[in-house]
């Protein structure tokens, strides 16, 4: 018996051992297979600097038989150029190390064989702004710009050629924090602050920014606003100004207001046409915002969502609850006072279905029971009207499983396509917004996005146009570093 049990304990610990060995073989080999992976040009057969000191920064540049630093602008390529890795492909062994390319930010222009920034005059005439191509059909190792003439705005309004869209002036529209938009010597719009010429009067001298007057600016005291002449403070004769809490408001905005309202200045009152000033304005009061009603307990609901009603019931007035009489899969349209399948044409136009209220927020206002037309294809055209998609439904490309047109070109989705260095092609799930930085075909369902594991080459408001590989991105940081140590060396020479 104690034999037995003699046995049963061995077996137990040669058990307990294997596992506890399988366990410390795979914690030392975790650390190899989480480390950093070489770049392509420290193989020592493609690069011949590899094999140097410090190789992994240096490249092999064949017309002159010598190694440089890894993304050098200037010599030995062009002035506008930096010296970069060439792509490694599997197909060719004879492509050289290293080529010239343009910096991120920047693209070559015909005109001038030279990179200029983009979005910015550059090689341009007076009002017109240098832009990417948006098909990079003459060279794959560079990308290229031509020259647009910027939309004509407004009066009071400036175009941003980033996005295509129409700001005010002196707002701060898409600039950031402390910076308004202005119309610069070029014609184009920029964002900047100074103390001095037409953005004097938004200065804010403590912060060295600017800010647009009547806003929360940089004011950190509740019930402050940003005045002119570069002062946070409250008046009562302002607009802005909150009896019941005696401090002053952003207008349309939230404010003091309860959920479901909106800080605004009636549009029903009775103002002076010939005034000009904000002492004759009546005082903004908490209002419901567009497309909400008020309810008996003080707040504003939307319309056609649940709001205070019951379960399986949604608000059609101030006063009603209704009962979902619409059923799954189905909308309601207020006008017809019907419902109507979702993707059908219903009361739509030609060319259009029933589809859902998209400007409604369901983690705010709950689901919308509200019916909407849209087009049933992809918009192509700058009015919006929706058009025949004949075409798009004929397609083979687009009717195959894993294929996305773009551009006239059938590709193939998680493969590079179209896109720039470091992408590949998925497809499109969501809309995009505004500022968004993925780079969109047109006319498709699918977008270009980094792949796994890249980071954004160049993430300015034009978008993300290529994305580097791990070991590129160190390789700038550490060349990067260098100079900062180089240049703190020259600055601070050591003792003798």
């Amino acid at each position: 018996m104690k034999r037995r049990k003699l046995i049963i304990c061995w077996a137990a610990l040669q058990a307990a051992s294997s596992i506890l060995t399988c366990l410390l073989l795979l914690l030392t080999q975790h650390p190899a297979a989480a480390g950093i992976v070489p770049p392509p040009w420290s193989d020592p057969a493609k690069n011949p600097c590899a094999s140097m000191a410090g190789g992994w920064q240096l490249l092999y540049w064949t017309p002159l038989k010598k190694c440089f630093k890894i993304f050098t602008l200037g010599f030995p390529c062009p002035d506008t150029m930096e010296l970069s890795p060439s792509p490694i492909s599997a197909k060719r062994k004879d492509v050289p190390a290293a080529e010239c390319r343009c910096p991120p930010g920047t693209a070559l222009s015909p005109l001038t064989d030279a990179c200029h920034a983009l979005y910015e005059r550059g090689p341009c005439p007076h009002g017109e702004y240098f832009q990417p191509l948006p098909e990079q059909t003459k060279r794959a190792d560079n990308r290229w710009g031509s020259c647009k003439r910027q939309l004509q705005c407004d009066e009071g309004m400036l175009f941003w050629p980033r996005d295509g869209k129409c700001y005010p002036n002196h707002s701060k529209g898409p600039c950031i924090r402390g910076k308004l938009l202005m119309r610069n010597e070029d014609g184009l719009a920029e964002c900047r602050c100074h103390p001095f010429g037409e953005l004097g009067e938004f200065y804010y001298s403590v912060e060295d920014s600017c800010y647009e007057h009547y806003t929360k600016g940089p004011c950190s005291t509740p019930g402050h606003i940003f005045l002119p002449g570069g002062r946070c403070d409250c008046q009562r004769h302002l607009p802005h100004y909150y009896a019941p809490q005696q401090m002053c408001f952003e207008l349309d905005t939230p404010g003091p207001c309860p959920p479901g309202h909106i800080f605004r200045i009636p549009d029903d009152v009775d103002a002076n046409p010939e005034a000009n000033t904000l002492q004759l304005l009546p005082h903004a009061k908490c209002l419901c915002k567009e497309g909400y009603v008020p309810w008996s307990d003080g707040l504003c609901y939307r319309l056609y969502t649940r709001g205070p009603c019951a379960a399986n019931e949604f608000l059609v007035n101030a006063t009603t609850c209704v009962r979902n009489f619409c059923g799954k899969n189905r909308l309601y349209f207020p006008t017809e006072d019907s419902c109507y399948r979702i993707g059908s044409q219903g009361p739509c136009s030609l060319h259009q279905v029933v589809v859902f209220d998209f400007t409604a927020r369901p983690s705010l206002d709950g689901i919308s029971y509200n019916g909407m037309c849209g087009c049933s294809g992809v918009l192509t055209n700058l009015d919006q009207q929706c058009a025949a998609s004949n075409e798009q439904e004929k397609s083979i490309c687009e009717a195959t499983p894993g294929m996305v047109e773009m551009n006239g070109q059938c590709h193939k989705l998680y493969t590079r396509g179209p896109c720039g260095a470091g992408q590949w092609l998925e497809p499109l799930k969501t809309l995009p917004s505004n500022n968004s930085t993925m780079l969109l075909g047109y006319g498709s369902r699918a977008k270009c996005v980094c792949r796994p594991g890249y980071t954004p080459a160049e993430t300015d408001h034009g978008g993300t146009h290529n994305c580097s590989a791990p070991s590129v991105s160190l390789a700038r940081y550490l060349t990067i570093e260098r100079h900062n140590s180089k240049f703190f060396s020259e600055l601070h020479p050591p003792l003798s």
